[in-house]
């Protein structure tokens, strides 16, 4: 469904009749409408503004390729904007041509209306897919961390559904795999730049040559067209993401300050000026604080890019959510690895909740691949305890009840040792709290008191 309040069209035409109808008629359906009455105007507008989809006319000011000559520049300058061309002098070669140069589609002036807003209609959804197949490699890796029902998410999804309302720059904080990036894209998603590109930059082990081209782009021979874009010019109007920021070398993270200060920035080698509408998302695994102190990231990119900083929970501090990211990744990847989904035992469920997760949601993802790849073969296959990977079956819990010979008594006895060891850790890491610990084991406190009582556990004041 194309959200039309962020969709922005421009209509370029030498006659400000055809203009004013054109744009009246997408104005009436909800479109936010520009209009060009030359190809000059029209460039200096796309340039300046988000425009997502541009409707021209061929012939203007005398110049017979003028429509042509915008298209062409259009689809260097970004690929992503589709265009219509509109003529009152159609032939099939004008079409054909059209075509070639990468139009979208043609439509004969005087215009059918019902066509025209269904052309549209088509480009925009059109452009909408191109936009998400250029910002995920599939849905397993781009699936969503932000489930699960834990107070520590709630108030995380709260707080991005409040920023992505605004332009302000992010600084998200938190261990590797724990979600960060998610939550970048979630701000965009959920952003009136939605209609736009997320942008990815990441430079691990990349030359400053190599960062350099990659951010911000190499000019055309023909100086007049843009050929090679970096990575700012490709986020325009939309927002880009800063993997791991720290990483970035000081002399890329000086240009950075200046760019945010101006807005503006050159292609390698060019003296023109591209100026920049986007959002700044960053990341780092570090504490930002003590990355500044240690010169790995400069004090006035800082604060340029912390105006809201946000520090993403690990796993482990939030593992009432596991069960829940196990049942979506198990639905996704079983469907991309064409395996049976897997259920889980009390007892295995109960280990991967208390486990430390030290590769946060990455490494639960990767648990629940491995699992499939091993047993997703098997209809209605329950993952058991032995069924899990060995640096988690070889976590205390598992050793505590091979240490206290539970693997040698009957079913019984073993889960009384399994349950008791499992609830005075719960009560350890939630301090005695009853409350936390029964919504944690979904157990009410009055059975909580209970089984307490049935296996012998004190409180401890």
């Amino acid at each position: 469904m194309i959200n039309k309040n962020n969709t922005s069209i421009l209509v370029v035409d030498d006659e400000r009749d055809i203009c004013l109808m054109v744009s009246e008629i997408l104005q009436d359906q909800g479109y936010n409408v520009k209009t060009a009455i030359n190809k000059d105007s029209a460039i200096k507008i796309i340039e300046e503004t988000g425009i997502t989809l541009v409707i021209t006319d061929i012939w203007m000011e005398d110049n017979e390729n003028a429509g042509i000559e915008l298209l062409e520049w259009c689809k260097n300058y970004n690929s992503l904007i589709p265009v219509l061309i509109m003529s009152g002098h159609g032939t099939i070669e004008t079409a054909m041509s059209a075509a070639k140069n990468g139009a979208y589609d043609f439509i004969e002036k005087p215009f059918n209306t019902d066509r025209l807003l269904l052309l549209i209609e088509k480009s925009l959804n059109d452009r909408d897919m191109r936009i998400k197949l250029l910002e995920s490699q599939n849905d397993w890796f781009t699936s969503n961390h932000l489930i699960g029902k834990s107070s520590a998410i709630k108030n995380i999804k709260n707080l991005l559904s409040k920023l992505s309302q605004n332009n302000s720059r992010i600084l998200l904080s938190g261990f590797s795999g724990s979600g960060k990036e998610t939550c970048a894209r979630f701000i965009h998603t959920n952003s009136n730049r939605s209609n736009h590109p997320f942008v990815k930059a990441s430079f691990s082990s990349l030359s400053i040559e190599m960062i350099n081209e990659l951010l911000f782009g190499v000019p055309n021979e023909d100086s007049n067209m843009v050929n090679n874009s970096g990575l700012l010019e490709q986020a325009n109007f939309g927002t880009i993401y800063f993997n791991e920021v720290c990483d970035l070398p000081l002399e890329i993270q000086d240009k950075l300050v200046h760019i945010i200060q101006d807005q503006v920035f050159y292609k390698i080698g060019s003296n023109k000026k591209i100026k920049l509408d986007l959002r700044i998302i960053s990341a780092t695994n570090k504490n930002p604080i003590k990355a500044v102190e240690n010169k790995l990231l400069k004090e006035d990119l800082f604060y340029r890019l912390s105006v809201v900083p946000i520090s993403i929970p690990a796993l482990k501090d939030r593992t009432e959510d596991i069960p829940h990211l196990i049942k979506h990744f198990m639905n996704i990847a079983s469907n991309l690895l064409n395996k049976f989904p897997l259920e889980f035992s009390d007892d295995t469920l109960a280990i991967l909740q208390t486990y430390d997760w030290p590769g946060n949601i990455r490494q639960l993802k990767n648990t629940i691949e491995w699992l499939l790849i091993m047993h997703g073969n098997k209809e209605n296959y329950t993952v058991k305890t032995i069924d899990l990977p060995p640096e988690i079956s070889s976590n205390n819990i598992v050793d505590s009840l091979d240490g206290n010979k539970s693997f040698h008594l009957p079913l019984k006895d073993a889960r009384k040792i399994f349950e008791k060891d499992y609830l005075e850790r719960q009560l350890m890491r939630f301090k005695g709290n009853i409350a936390k610990t029964s919504s944690f084991v979904g157990m009410d406190r009055s059975a909580l008191h209970r089984k307490l009582k049935e296996l012998e556990i004190n409180l401890k004041n």
